[in-house]
């Protein structure tokens, strides 16, 4: 194993009167990365970098000498841009391997990248990184896991053993001279999407700028990185505005290139369009904050060896993006990896199985367009000298972040301080004037552990974090935080030593006898109520307790719930096997009860054996509703209140809480939302929700809430993209119990599409109410009426039943133009409506298809126990792929087989690394539990490795891998 090297930064240089000064993300950034800077700032506007992913280790196209590589293939040339991602150091991308270790995937990508590199070319590298929380891979959306990876996460650790690995590989990245390499690194990329689990939809964009921040401070300041310049890249569209594009921005210290992702359809001409209207509008950002802008990544989706729509894709594009000034000025342009052949981003030259693809002519005409530039274009981009403009002191806030909900009693306030050596850290709160400081811990934040009181709870406030210079000069940033802690414990009797603090009140009937004293129980201190004549013909039996000078020590303005526990034996429902328990409290002066909705079963209490005798505990909680009576209260007592019960002897209490209670939020998984839990606020609902498509706002709205006080008001526009639409992360809900969705809606009488979308089991179901009036009315609809969205090819068929139901994870609502309209920016269409009380309801007979009407068949033949594939008579399709090792085609043999009489072969060189043997089918595996194969090597040892691809997600599910000779 080789060591990871010791950083080093780049010399401190003072600017001379002709030194070139650039301000990076990174101040300490190598000369090379420096000067790559600025060349990609100088080639704006005049040619464009082409880049492929995985350019010279997956390729269609046959080899050309030792050259494996569709681009050169094609053209005769490399591409300007080589792109790899980090699923490479994982080995779930080449040039890494399951088989490798960790150190051998690391040393394979630094020296596909070295070769890369010195050949002229530019390097990035993108990151799709597994979900921390469940173990699966970037597709699984559940977890919320930004939230558990920023400092103060559960698995805050396990990310940074992650970018440890990102960090050794930039470490270990040098020339032959021991210069490091530069790198684009583009993590989080697409993130306004939802197909990722740091989407939209699973974070709120404060989370997202703090979990950039973090990965960029990690890398560079903690683990000595400074080869990296930094692309941020959400997807396209942006409509023409600075705020969609800019929503996640982590600010202009943690950026070098502006960037935008988009793919092309083959159908919708006006994407082109989009294209250009994106490409200006962060061509002047980058223009206006002095970054780089590129077309991060492109592509046209789908495309297959034949019945390519459009034939002249690329030309067309750079057409576009040449006919603007603005647009043109992207600095590079990368498109994705040619994996296989069911989707293909550059054509290939002289395929085994195809021959030349159909989009090649169109691939040279965009190769021969002078602006375009390949990787013999390349010339000074590593060697300009430049010089780092130093960076100024700044901060920020890194926990909690803005907008966020603590659910705790108690918080860590973070900070992090950057370029300064502040004399002091402190935080404040709205309306507090005490400053509260904070220390520089171990991890290099600032910090301090705060605990807010009850009277904030289910509300807001501003936290402010400041720093004070050696000059007392004050840098500080504010955010809003909001609170919704379960239970804030204001105040707890547990009776260790006595029972100071709670007097008896007597009982009713008055014939109740009832003495109070301190026992202990196996160490443990209780309250003994010494009860007598308790007679089970009485419905009330009634012990009342009160808490002496309770308001001295208490705000019971802020208590709203009471909770207690009794142990009472069981042999006091001897007479009456309906015998119960209740609670009930009173606030003085009133002397009205809140008392427990459901009476406790004393027969089915938890029991417990006390001194020999057979004890049921009751857990009782009363939540105290009269605002009235909480307001005006000056002390507090509760009751325990019998009915049924036959007994002379003790009970016991224990465990009494003064609580304050948030419940402004339901916890029924069948509520979507009804829109009364966002405390009032405007910017927590639209933290909850994402948008998408063409533009739209989203308010708290008081006129057309059909229960409670608000309901959602939805204003949206059909413009360039044609749809519109919201999204809420629903984490994984289990509605197979329900079989409707219901919600109150004030339609606009538009005409429109309106589209309500159901994620269930990574499939999008889809109805379509009426916008053909203004009656506001309850819609209901029945799982059994969605379909699933027509783009879902890969689930065609299937229905929203009793098995997918169970793993409802999105749900959404948009807004389609018609076929037929022309809306654009210049020509919109602009609507309202009004939705209220979403829930998944109780179904009806039919409502839900069980499972068994084929609604979770996937699509194909079922396939039964026995010899899937035998080759007894051709090859059945299956082909030689990711060719790595010379193998041969693949052909029929009678010299070695495991059943029959034939099997297929393939001859291939064991001294190179690897190939695939694969298959493309619509299959129905779901009546299967296990897949093997037969292999027989003719001589010498390799390893296979036995996987199928799923999903419209295309997800490996694999077969560890072995050995065989």
């Amino acid at each position: 194993m080789t060591p990871t090297p010791v950083p080093t930064a780049a010399p401190t240089e003072e600017p001379g009167a002709n030194i070139r000064v650039v301000t990076l993300a990174d101040a300490d950034a190598t000369p090379a990365t420096r000067s790559l800077f600025a060349y990609l700032q100088d080639i704006r506007g005049k040619h464009v970098l082409f880049g492929h992913q995985h350019a010279t280790d997956e390729a269609l196209s046959a080899p050309v000498g030792n050259v494996t590589s569709d681009t050169y293939s094609v053209v005769g040339d490399h591409p300007a841009m080589f792109g790899w991602d980090t699923l490479s150091l994982e080995g779930f991308e080449k040039p890494g391997l399951m088989t490798n270790t960790p150190e051998q995937n690391r040393d394979n990508l630094v020296a596909a990248m070295k070769q890369a590199y010195e050949s002229g070319g530019v390097l990035a590298l993108s990151s799709h990184m597994p979900n921390f929380v469940t173990g699966k891979d970037f597709y699984d959306t559940s977890g919320n896991v930004v939230s558990h990876i920023l400092p103060g996460g559960d698995k805050h650790e396990e990310f940074n053993l992650f970018l440890d690995k990102i960090a050794d590989f930039a470490l270990h990245l040098k020339d032959d001279d021991g210069n490091f390499i530069p790198v684009i690194f583009r993590p989080f990329h697409e993130q306004n999407g939802g197909w990722f689990w740091w989407g939209a939809p699973y974070t709120t964009k404060e989370q997202y700028i703090e979990i950039y921040r973090y990965t960029e401070e990690y890398l560079r300041d903690v683990k000595g990185v400074h080869n990296f310049l930094y692309a941020f890249s959400p997807g396209s569209p942006f409509n023409s505005l600075e705020e969609t594009f800019l929503k996640t921005y982590p600010g202009d210290d943690y950026v070098d290139i502006l960037g935008f992702d988009t793919y092309y359809d083959g159908n919708n001409q006006g994407w082109f369009n989009t294209v250009v209207d994106d490409a200006r509008l962060i061509s002047k950002l980058a223009d206006a904050r002095g970054k780089v802008a590129a077309f991060t990544e492109f592509g046209y989706s789908n495309v297959k060896p034949t019945e390519t729509a459009d034939k002249a894709f690329f030309t067309k594009l750079i057409a576009a993006l040449q006919s603007d000034p603005d647009a043109k000025r992207m600095a590079y342009m990368l498109t994705w990896a040619n994996f296989n052949y069911e989707s293909i981003f550059v054509p290939y030259r002289g395929s085994v199985q195809h021959g030349d693809h159909e989009l090649l002519p169109d691939f040279e005409q965009y190769y021969d367009d002078p602006y375009t530039y390949f990787s013999q274009d390349l010339t000074n981009v590593y060697n300009q000298e430049v010089i780092a403009a130093a960076k100024k002191p700044s901060m920020h806030i890194v926990s909690p972040t803005g907008q966020e909900t603590i659910r705790t009693n108690t918080t860590t306030v973070r900070a992090k301080v950057l370029d300064q050596q502040p004399s002091k850290v402190v935080f404040v709160t709205a309306g507090s004037a005490g400053e509260h400081e904070m220390t520089l811990n171990d991890q290099g934040f600032y910090a301090a552990e705060w605990q807010p009181t009850a009277d904030l709870n289910g509300k807001s406030t501003e936290l402010t974090v400041r720093v004070y210079a050696a000059d007392q000069s004050v840098q500080e940033e504010t955010v809003k935080i909001y609170f919704g802690v379960p239970e804030i414990i204001l105040k707890q009797f547990t009776f260790d030593q006595d029972i100071a603090g709670i007097q008896s009140h007597g009982a009713y009937p008055v014939t109740i006898g009832s003495d109070f004293s301190h026992i202990s129980l196996e160490g443990d201190g209780k309250l003994a109520i010494g009860v007598s004549d308790l007679v089970y013909t009485d419905s009330w039996q009634e012990l009342k307790a009160g808490l002496p000078g309770i308001a001295e020590s208490v705000n019971l303005q802020w208590v709203n719930r009471v909770s207690f526990d009794v142990w009472v034996p069981l042999a006091a429902g001897a007479k009456d096997e309906s015998a119960n328990l209740r609670a009930a409290v009173e606030l003085p002066p009133s002397s009205d009860k809140s008392v427990t909705a459901d009476a406790a079963k004393l027969a089915d209490l938890e029991r417990i054996s006390v001194n020999g005798a057979v004890y049921g505990k009751y857990s009782a909680v009363i939540d105290l509703s009269s605002s009235a009576q909480i307001e005006a209260a000056t002390g507090l007592s509760f009751a325990i209140i019998g009915s049924g019960l036959q007994y002379d002897g003790p009970i016991y209490v224990d465990n009494i809480q003064l609580i304050n209670a948030y419940t402004g939020e339901s916890n029924d998984p069948a509520w979507v939302d009804d829109f009364e839990s966002y405390k009032s606020s405007d910017d927590l609902l639209r933290a909850s929700y994402s948008p998408n498509g063409d533009t739209n706002t989203i308010e708290l709205n008081t006129e057309h809430a059909q229960n409670g006080q608000y309901a959602l008001k939805l204003d949206y526009t059909l413009a360039g993209q044609g749809y519109t639409g919201i999204t809420k992360n629903l984490g994984s809900r289990d509605w197979s119990g329900t079989g409707k969705i219901k919600f109150w809606l004030v339609p606009d009488a538009s005409g429109k599409k309106m589209v309500v979308q159901i994620k269930a089991n990574d499939i999008s179901f889809e109805y379509y109410p009426s916008l053909e009036d203004t009656i506001p009315r309850w819609v209901e609809i029945p799982f059994k009426d969605f379909t699933t969205a027509p783009w879902d090819s890969a689930n065609t068929g299937k229905k929203l039943d009793a098995v997918n139901a169970k793993n409802v994870q999105a749900f959404s609502i948009y807004v389609n133009a018609l076929s037929g309209d022309s809306y654009s920016k210049d020509h919109p269409f602009s609507s309202t409506l009004y939705i209220d009380q979403i829930q998944a309801v109780a179904w009806s007979p039919g409502d839900i298809p069980d499972g068994a009407e084929g609604g979770t068949t996937p699509p194909g033949e079922a396939v039964e126990p026995g010899t899937l594939y035998g080759f007894e008579s051709d090859t059945m399709g299956w082909n030689v792929e990711q060719n790595f090792a010379e193998a041969t085609s693949l052909s029929l043999t009678s010299d070695a087989y495991a059943e029959g009489v034939q099997a297929v072969e393939t001859g291939f060189n064991l001294a190179l690394t690897s190939f695939e043997v694969a298959k493309y089918a619509e299959l129905n595996l779901s009546g299967l539990k296990t897949l093997s194969a037969e292999l027989k090597l003719s001589s010498g040892a390799a390893n296979v490795y036995l996987y199928v691809k799923t999903g419209s997600g295309w997800t490996w599910q694999d077969k560890d891998l072995f050995g065989f000779c």
